[in-house]
C-alpha cells in the first residue's frame, strides 16, 4: 500500500489584518506559513462559512504564502451575517482587493465547496491572476444541484432528516422552501431566527456524514449558524448570482489555467458539479477519490490527494 500523506502540523497565523470594502463591510484576512513562499488563496467553504483550523494544513507552510478571508458577512468580518452589498460580483472584487493589498502578482487558488464556486467565478474574471487551481467537492450552484439540496431530491434519500428540515416550512417546491427559511431567519425574533438557522445547518451536515450530533447551544455558535444559513439562503436564492451553467459553460476560458478536480464517490452534499466541470475543461486533472465523503479531512485518501496535489503545483512556473 502507498504512505498516505497527513495533513501539516496546525499554525497560528504570520500575518493578518482588516480590509474595508465597498457597502461599509470589512473583511478579516489571515496569512499562514512563509511570507516569501508561493502565494496561495484558500477560499472556504458556505455561503457564509469561514477558514477553519484545519485548512491551511493541507499546504506545504515552507513553500507556501496560505491566504485566508472571512467573507462578507462570515466569521469576524464585519457587520455579521449581513447579506447586503453581498453578491458574487462582490467576492470577485473582493478577492482582488486582497491581492493588490498583498501584493500579489499572481496566486494559486484553491476551494472547498462553496469556495469552489468562488474560485471558478473569480478565475474566469481574472484568469491571467491565477496561476493554477485546486477544488474539492466541487460545486457550481446550478438549479440541479439547488433541487438535489433543497428540492426534495437528498431527501428521498434521507426521509427523517428532510422532515425535519422542511416540514416546519410547510412551504411547496424549492424556491418555496428557500423563501421561508428566508423569511424565518430574518423575522426579528432572535430565538426563532435561531431555531431556523439551526435546522439549515443540521440538514447540510446530516448529508456531510455528521448525524445525531449533540446540539451546541452557546452564543458563538448560534452566531456561526445563523450567518451560515442567512448569507446561503441569501445565495441560493440568487442562485449564486450566477447565470444558468455559467461556470461549466465557460470553463472554456481555463484552458491555460492548470485545474485539479477531487471528488469524493460518497460525497451527498455536493454530487453533480464536477461531472459537467471535467466535460467542460478538457485539461483539468480529475481524482475521483473512492469512499470519500465531503469532510475531506475525514478520509485518508482525501488527505493524501490533497496534500500531494498541493505539493505537486509548487513546480509550476
Amino acid at each position: 500500500m502507498p504512505y498516505l500523506r497527513d495533513l501539516y502540523p496546525p499554525s497560528t497565523p504570520r500575518e493578518s489584518g482588516w480590509m474595508d470594502v465597498s457597502g461599509g463591510h470589512r473583511l478579516f484576512w489571515e496569512a499562514h506559513g512563509n511570507p516569501m513562499g508561493i502565494p496561495l488563496l484558500h477560499l472556504c467553504g458556505g455561503p457564509g462559512g469561514f477558514p477553519g483550523r484545519q485548512d491551511p494544513r493541507f499546504f506545504n507552510p515552507m513553500g507556501y504564502r496560505i491566504v485566508l478571508i472571512h467573507p462578507r458577512g462570515a466569521g469576524r468580518s464585519t457587520p455579521a451575517a449581513s447579506v447586503e452589498h453581498n453578491t458574487m460580483d462582490d467576492q470577485i472584487s473582493d478577492i482582488e482587493q486582497l491581492r493588490t493589498l498583498l501584493d500579489i502578482e499572481r496566486w494559486i487558488v484553491s476551494g472547498a465547496s462553496w469556495g469552489t464556486t468562488v474560485a471558478l467565478a473569480y478565475a474566469q474574471t481574472h484568469r491571467h491572476r491565477v496561476r493554477a487551481l485546486l477544488l474539492r467537492g466541487v460545486f457550481l450552484c446550478t438549479e440541479t444541484e439547488l433541487e438535489w439540496l433543497y428540492g426534495g431530491v437528498a431527501g428521498r434519500l434521507h426521509p427523517d432528516a428532510w422532515a425535519r428540515f422542511s416540514g416546519c416550512t410547510r412551504a411547496v417546491g424549492r424556491k418555496g422552501l428557500l423563501q421561508a427559511y428566508a423569511e424565518a431567519l430574518n423575522c426579528g425574533i432572535p430565538e426563532e431566527e435561531y431555531e431556523a438557522a439551526y435546522q439549515w445547518c443540521a440538514w447540510e451536515e446530516h448529508l456531510a456524514g455528521y448525524r445525531n450530533q449533540q446540539r451546541d447551544t452557546d452564543a458563538q455558535t448560534k452566531a456561526q449558524e445563523l450567518a451560515m444559513a442567512r448569507i446561503s439562503v441569501h445565495y441560493f436564492l440568487n442562485e449564486g448570482f450566477l447565470s444558468p451553467h455559467q461556470l461549466a459553460g465557460n470553463a472554456h476560458q481555463l484552458h491555460d489555467v492548470p485545474g485539479t478536480l477531487i471528488h469524493g464517490t460518497r460525497d451527498e452534499v455536493t454530487p453533480i458539479g464536477v461531472y459537467p466541470l471535467i466535460q467542460a475543461w478538457k485539461n483539468a486533472v480529475f481524482h475521483p477519490i473512492d469512499g470519500g465523503t465531503h469532510v475531506s479531512s475525514d478520509h485518508p485518501g482525501m488527505v493524501d490527494c490533497i496534500v500531494r496535489s498541493s505539493g505537486e503545483l509548487m513546480s509550476l512556473n
